[in-house]
């Protein structure tokens, strides 16, 4: 059984989660996303934050590309406007077009647009003396208590200051893999570029790690093991997991493969309103149980 650790929710904030992974085709995204509803549908008040210039967290939820006038987290991060601007309601699409008549809004769930140009996230960081402590002071400054219970960022690909401005913020580190030995290299690598932040800005109260690894895109039997003819490679890497005592405790529930979920982007729809009854659902479902993220008694609806 899993036995990823689970951290309260802080009483001065939102519960954060960043989501990292350093080679693509992993599903962090979708992984992101379908968390963030059932987290939204157990009656949590949620934001994505889409920090991947790929953006397709935002796609998903229903932004292919923002209107001219419509702010994004690279406008939020050039200091030309407040996260707020940002924000807009996370949805889904139930016809054509892209008229707001062709999408539904999902309920608790907002969504911190995303954009290609934070691509140049790492150069405009860079240049700022302060450049690691900017999330940080955002969400010190303009979010007010009782925003949202959780917090949800799509980080991209990378390993420089974007990342480390978002892990400054202190969030529980979700390191994403799938079923290729890279994606073990990765999680390696990520330990790495966290290990090396923590000794560089200690100071500042850096002190972020992997708390979490989640395994998507598995081939999983009816009794949850993997599948070896589904691929020796998969089940090469759930054993390098399981075989690493600091890697073993911080297993989740593992996501099976199913072909839906690269549907979800081409839909513009998550997992729930595609395939209601997608076994990879209830992967979710226990996912969010492993971090505690309760049921409310009481759902709040937007």
């Amino acid at each position: 059984m899993p036995t990823s650790k689970i951290t309260p929710t802080p009483e001065d904030g939102p519960r954060i989660f960043a989501c990292s992974v350093i080679a693509g085709g992993a599903g962090k995204t979708q992984d992101v996303i379908n968390l963030a509803v059932e987290a939204a549908l157990r009656g949590h008040s949620v934001a994505v934050g889409d920090f991947d210039p790929q953006r397709t967290a935002s796609h998903i939820l229903g932004y292919q590309d923002p209107p001219p006038s419509q702010p994004t987290i690279f406008d939020v991060l050039q200091g030309n406007c407040q996260l707020e601007e940002a924000v807009v309601p996370a949805r889904y699409r139930i016809g054509e077009g892209e008229e707001d008549s062709a999408f539904r809004p999902i309920p608790n769930l907002d969504l911190i647009l995303g954009t290609p140009q934070m691509a140049d996230a790492e150069v405009n960081l860079g240049l700022d003396p302060g450049g690691v402590l900017w999330l940080q002071n955002v969400l010190d400054t303009q979010v007010p208590e009782g925003r949202w219970d959780i917090m949800l960022f799509d980080c991209g690909p990378t390993l420089g200051i974007l990342l480390l401005s978002i892990a400054m913020t202190g969030p529980e580190v979700i390191g994403c893999v799938a079923d290729e030995f890279k994606y073990i290299i990765g999680l390696q690598d990520l330990e790495d570029t966290l290990e090396k932040g923590a000794r560089k800005f200690r100071r500042f109260g850096f002190k972020t790690e992997v708390q979490h690894i989640l395994a998507t895109n598995i081939p999983l039997d009816a009794k949850g093991n993997v599948r070896r003819s589904g691929g020796a490679v998969a089940d090469d890497a759930i054993k390098a997991i399981r075989g690493n005592p600091d890697w073993e405790g911080k297993l989740l529930p593992i996501i099976r493969r199913k072909q839906r979920f690269k549907d979800t982007i081409v839909t513009q729809r998550p997992l729930r309103y595609l395939d209601p009854r997608n076994e990879a659902l209830e992967d979710i479902a226990a996912v969010a149980d492993a971090l505690g993220i309760q049921r409310l008694n009481s759902t709040r609806r937007r």
